[in-house]
Protein backbone atom coordinates (compact mmCIF):
# COMPACT_ATOMS: atom_id res chain seq x y z
CA UNK A 1 0.00 0.00 0.00
CA UNK A 2 2.78 2.45 0.93
CA UNK A 3 4.75 1.51 -2.16
CA UNK A 4 1.73 2.25 -4.36
CA UNK A 5 1.18 5.60 -2.66
CA UNK A 6 4.89 6.42 -3.02
CA UNK A 7 4.79 5.54 -6.72
CA UNK A 8 1.65 7.62 -7.24
CA UNK A 9 3.25 10.55 -5.43
CA UNK A 10 6.36 10.28 -7.62
CA UNK A 11 4.24 10.18 -10.78
CA UNK A 12 2.28 13.25 -9.67
CA UNK A 13 5.50 15.16 -8.90
CA UNK A 14 7.00 14.22 -12.28
CA UNK A 15 3.77 15.27 -14.03
CA UNK A 16 3.54 18.62 -12.27
CA UNK A 17 7.21 19.45 -12.75
CA UNK A 18 7.16 18.44 -16.40
CA UNK A 19 3.96 20.35 -17.19
CA UNK A 20 5.27 23.44 -15.42
CA UNK A 21 8.50 23.35 -17.42
CA UNK A 22 6.56 22.82 -20.69
CA UNK A 23 4.28 25.72 -19.87
CA UNK A 24 7.19 28.14 -19.50
CA UNK A 25 8.39 27.24 -23.06
CA UNK A 26 12.02 28.32 -22.53
CA UNK A 27 12.47 25.68 -19.84
CA UNK A 28 10.65 22.95 -21.80
CA UNK A 29 13.82 21.21 -22.99
CA UNK A 30 15.64 21.31 -19.67
CA UNK A 31 12.49 20.30 -17.78
CA UNK A 32 11.92 17.33 -20.07
CA UNK A 33 15.52 16.18 -19.66
CA UNK A 34 15.25 16.41 -15.86
CA UNK A 35 11.88 14.61 -15.85
CA UNK A 36 13.28 11.91 -18.13
CA UNK A 37 16.34 11.43 -15.92
CA UNK A 38 14.18 11.14 -12.79
CA UNK A 39 12.02 8.58 -14.61
CA UNK A 40 15.11 6.70 -15.80
CA UNK A 41 16.46 6.41 -12.26
CA UNK A 42 13.03 5.26 -11.11
CA UNK A 43 12.79 2.65 -13.91
CA UNK A 44 16.29 1.34 -13.20
CA UNK A 45 15.58 1.19 -9.48
CA UNK A 46 18.49 3.42 -8.53
CA UNK A 47 18.37 5.14 -5.20
CA UNK A 48 18.94 8.82 -4.88
CA UNK A 49 17.00 11.89 -3.99
CA UNK A 50 14.91 13.51 -6.67
CA UNK A 51 16.59 16.84 -5.99
CA UNK A 52 20.09 15.38 -6.43
CA UNK A 53 19.14 13.58 -9.65
CA UNK A 54 17.41 16.67 -11.04
CA UNK A 55 20.28 19.04 -10.23
CA UNK A 56 22.85 16.68 -11.74
CA UNK A 57 20.81 16.28 -14.94
CA UNK A 58 20.29 20.02 -15.15
CA UNK A 59 24.00 20.77 -14.67
CA UNK A 60 25.06 18.25 -17.30
CA UNK A 61 22.71 19.11 -20.14
CA UNK A 62 20.72 22.29 -19.64
CA UNK A 63 22.34 24.10 -22.59
CA UNK A 64 21.74 21.32 -25.07
CA UNK A 65 18.27 20.64 -23.73
CA UNK A 66 17.31 24.30 -24.01
CA UNK A 67 18.51 24.48 -27.62
CA UNK A 68 16.62 21.30 -28.57
CA UNK A 69 13.56 22.48 -26.65
CA UNK A 70 13.62 25.82 -28.45
CA UNK A 71 13.64 23.97 -31.80
CA UNK A 72 10.13 22.87 -30.91
CA UNK A 73 8.90 26.49 -30.74
CA UNK A 74 8.84 27.18 -34.51
CA UNK A 75 7.34 23.74 -35.10
CA UNK A 76 4.59 24.46 -32.58
CA UNK A 77 4.08 27.91 -34.16
CA UNK A 78 3.46 26.24 -37.53
CA UNK A 79 0.95 23.96 -35.79
CA UNK A 80 -0.87 26.91 -34.22
CA UNK A 81 -0.89 28.71 -37.58
CA UNK A 82 -2.31 25.60 -39.27
CA UNK A 83 -4.94 25.31 -36.54
CA UNK A 84 -5.95 28.94 -37.08
CA UNK A 85 -6.95 28.08 -40.66
CA UNK A 86 -9.39 25.43 -39.43
CA UNK A 87 -12.52 27.66 -39.48
CA UNK A 88 -11.89 28.97 -43.01
CA UNK A 89 -10.32 25.99 -44.78
CA UNK A 90 -11.93 23.07 -43.00
CA UNK A 91 -10.49 20.00 -41.38
CA UNK A 92 -9.58 18.28 -44.65
CA UNK A 93 -6.99 20.91 -45.61
CA UNK A 94 -5.55 21.39 -42.12
CA UNK A 95 -5.34 17.72 -41.09
CA UNK A 96 -2.07 16.82 -42.85
CA UNK A 97 -0.02 19.83 -41.60
CA UNK A 98 -1.26 19.16 -38.06
CA UNK A 99 -0.17 15.51 -38.25
CA UNK A 100 3.28 16.50 -39.57
CA UNK A 101 3.69 19.12 -36.83
CA UNK A 102 2.54 16.61 -34.21
CA UNK A 103 5.05 14.06 -35.50
CA UNK A 104 7.96 16.50 -35.31
CA UNK A 105 6.97 17.62 -31.81
CA UNK A 106 6.74 13.98 -30.78
CA UNK A 107 10.20 13.29 -32.21
CA UNK A 108 11.77 16.35 -30.57
CA UNK A 109 10.23 15.85 -27.13
CA UNK A 110 10.22 12.06 -26.83
CA UNK A 111 13.23 11.01 -28.92
CA UNK A 112 15.72 13.91 -29.08
CA UNK A 113 15.46 15.16 -25.49
CA UNK A 114 15.86 11.69 -23.91
CA UNK A 115 19.01 11.28 -26.02
CA UNK A 116 20.29 14.56 -24.58
CA UNK A 117 19.64 13.18 -21.09
CA UNK A 118 21.19 9.79 -21.82
CA UNK A 119 24.17 10.39 -24.12
CA UNK A 120 26.97 12.93 -24.57
CA UNK A 121 27.12 14.20 -28.16
CA UNK A 122 27.11 17.59 -29.89
CA UNK A 123 23.65 19.16 -30.12
CA UNK A 124 23.26 18.70 -33.87
CA UNK A 125 24.16 15.03 -33.46
CA UNK A 126 21.56 14.57 -30.69
CA UNK A 127 18.85 16.04 -32.93
CA UNK A 128 19.96 14.01 -35.94
CA UNK A 129 20.11 10.79 -33.90
CA UNK A 130 16.71 11.46 -32.32
CA UNK A 131 15.03 12.14 -35.64
CA UNK A 132 16.72 9.13 -37.23
CA UNK A 133 15.77 6.75 -34.41
CA UNK A 134 12.21 8.06 -34.30
CA UNK A 135 11.68 7.76 -38.05
CA UNK A 136 13.43 4.39 -38.44
CA UNK A 137 11.41 2.78 -35.65
CA UNK A 138 7.90 3.72 -36.77
CA UNK A 139 6.27 1.09 -34.58
CA UNK A 140 7.55 2.70 -31.37
CA UNK A 141 6.83 6.23 -32.63
CA UNK A 142 3.32 5.26 -33.75
CA UNK A 143 2.66 3.53 -30.41
CA UNK A 144 3.90 6.64 -28.59
CA UNK A 145 1.62 8.82 -30.72
CA UNK A 146 -1.39 6.67 -29.81
CA UNK A 147 -0.53 6.82 -26.10
CA UNK A 148 -0.07 10.62 -26.20
CA UNK A 149 -3.42 11.06 -27.98
CA UNK A 150 -5.14 8.76 -25.46
CA UNK A 151 -3.50 10.70 -22.62
CA UNK A 152 -4.76 13.96 -24.16
CA UNK A 153 -8.27 12.54 -24.48
CA UNK A 154 -8.16 11.36 -20.87
CA UNK A 155 -7.08 14.81 -19.69
CA UNK A 156 -9.71 16.51 -21.88
CA UNK A 157 -12.51 14.36 -20.51
CA UNK A 158 -11.33 14.08 -16.89
CA UNK A 159 -9.25 17.09 -15.87
CA UNK A 160 -7.68 15.55 -12.71
CA UNK A 161 -5.89 13.11 -15.06
CA UNK A 162 -3.49 15.99 -15.76
CA UNK A 163 -1.80 15.13 -12.45
CA UNK A 164 -1.09 11.53 -13.46
CA UNK A 165 -1.23 11.02 -17.25
CA UNK A 166 1.92 12.97 -18.29
CA UNK A 167 4.05 11.27 -15.62
CA UNK A 168 2.71 7.83 -16.53
CA UNK A 169 3.39 8.45 -20.22
CA UNK A 170 6.92 9.63 -19.53
CA UNK A 171 7.62 6.75 -17.14
CA UNK A 172 6.29 4.21 -19.66
CA UNK A 173 8.28 5.80 -22.48
CA UNK A 174 11.44 5.83 -20.37
CA UNK A 175 10.99 2.13 -19.66
CA UNK A 176 10.59 1.37 -23.40
CA UNK A 177 13.57 3.52 -24.37
CA UNK A 178 15.87 1.94 -21.80
CA UNK A 179 14.95 -1.52 -23.11
CA UNK A 180 15.40 -0.24 -26.68
CA UNK A 181 18.88 1.18 -25.94
CA UNK A 182 19.97 -2.08 -24.30
CA UNK A 183 18.51 -4.23 -27.11
CA UNK A 184 20.27 -2.15 -29.78
CA UNK A 185 23.56 -2.23 -27.87
CA UNK A 186 23.74 1.53 -27.31
CA UNK A 187 24.14 1.02 -23.56
CA UNK A 188 25.14 -1.91 -21.37
CA UNK A 189 22.61 -3.49 -19.08
CA UNK A 190 22.89 -2.26 -15.52
CA UNK A 191 24.19 -4.92 -13.06
CA UNK A 192 20.97 -4.74 -11.04
CA UNK A 193 18.93 -5.37 -14.21
CA UNK A 194 21.08 -8.34 -15.21
CA UNK A 195 20.23 -10.15 -11.96
CA UNK A 196 16.46 -9.68 -12.31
Amino acid sequence: MWRILDSLGSIILISLFWLLSLGLVVTAGAGTVVAYEVCRRYVLGKDGGVRAIASKALRQSWRQATVVGLLAVPVAAVGILSLSYLPTRGLAEVWVPLIVVGLFLLLLVFWCLPLVARFTNPTWRQVLNGLTLGLTTPSLTFLLGIVVVLGGVAIWNFMPAVFVAPGLILLWWCYLLERFFVARGYVQMEPKEAEA
